[in-house]
């Protein structure tokens, strides 16, 4: 799909795009605003002399537009895009973004160093990220919105000039209902069911039905992925970092001759944050576990997970 650009006034364009550059210094100044993630040494974008986007130019004044469950678009940094004062170009997409929903937004390209920002409703940059991985030139954030309304995601590169063609590529998770019940997480209210297709960080438990996926950050900004390995038909694990380091053990089994429900147990070996997501392919329901930052996971004992036997 390509990128979809809906036009606005130049004044607009300049006051969203002002604020967030205003935000984006404050994200990399040294010691304030929110650490890049990925960062290598001495790559952060410089922050003394940002003041305001290029906006004479009306190609700049637009916003792309990308929207939750899943969806993805193709761009390009060109001469006619929005510019930073560190010389590097900008395109600007928005999405509609529920408090409580996990995004993953990766930026990807062949042509430059991605580099990627994540501004809230007001608009504050929250998020940013270089590589993804160390030594990669593409960059993803997994941020968990922390309000409902319109976000906006700052693609551009590390250096300046660097033109060429990217994907762009969302993917949210269900937001959790307004009043969950402490330390049980609630389906999403809109089920959709769809078959388990195992894959690298995908397990497929009790026989198939169940979708198991995991995604991690850790205190110095790395995220991604947990890594799905199958252990039998009803249990598997996840790693993170290494396969010879498994941080997390899940199993989805029946309750149903005991109280008509599918239990959920899991447990792991770490203490970075981890969202564990947990699908009922055949009704569409979904729990969501969390463990915070900075906190030994503790076991997950859900007797009472899905209502949906048999």
């Amino acid at each position: 799909m390509t990128t979809r650009r809906a036009r606005i006034g130049a004044a607009a364009a300049a006051f969203v795009a002002g604020l967030a550059l205003l935000g984006a210094a404050r994200a990399v100044a040294p010691g304030k605003g929110v650490p890049t993630s990925g960062k290598r040494p001495g790559a952060a974008k410089a922050s003394g002399s940002v003041r305001a986007l290029a906006v004479a130019d009306h190609e700049c004044n637009h916003f792309g537009a990308l929207s939750c469950p899943t969806s993805s678009s193709t761009g390009e940094l060109s001469t006619a895009d929005c510019r930073l004062d560190d010389g590097s170009y900008l395109d600007l997409v928005q999405f509609s973004g529920t408090a409580g929903q996990t995004v993953t937004i990766d930026l990807t390209s062949d042509a430059f160093d991605a580099y990627l920002y994540l501004l809230d409703p007001t608009p504050a940059v929250v998020a940013s990220n270089d590589d993804a991985q160390s030594g990669s030139g593409n960059s993803r954030i997994v941020f968990t919105l922390t309000r409902s309304g319109t976000w906006t995601i700052g693609a551009t590169s590390l250096g300046a000039n660097q033109l060429g063609s990217y994907v762009l590529t969302i993917e949210c998770s269900g937001a959790p209902l307004p009043t969950p019940t402490p330390g049980v997480p609630a389906p999403t209210p809109t089920p959709i069911p769809g078959s388990c297709v195992p894959g690298s960080t995908t397990l497929c438990l009790n026989g198939g039905r169940f979708r198991v996926q995991a995604t991690y950050a850790t205190a110095q900004g790395q995220s991604g992925n947990g890594t799905a390995v199958p252990e039998t038909s009803d249990t598997g694990t996840f790693w993170f970092f290494s396969a010879s380091n498994v941080e997390a053990i899940v199993k989805v089994v029946s309750g149903c001759s005991f109280n008509q429900r599918y239990w959920v147990f899991a447990g792991g070996l770490t203490n970075v944050a981890v969202t564990m997501t947990v699908t009922d392919t055949r009704t569409g329901q979904v729990r969501t576990y969390t463990n915070p930052q900075g906190t030994p996971f503790a076991p997950i004992q859900d007797t009472n997970a899905f209502a949906t036997c048999p």
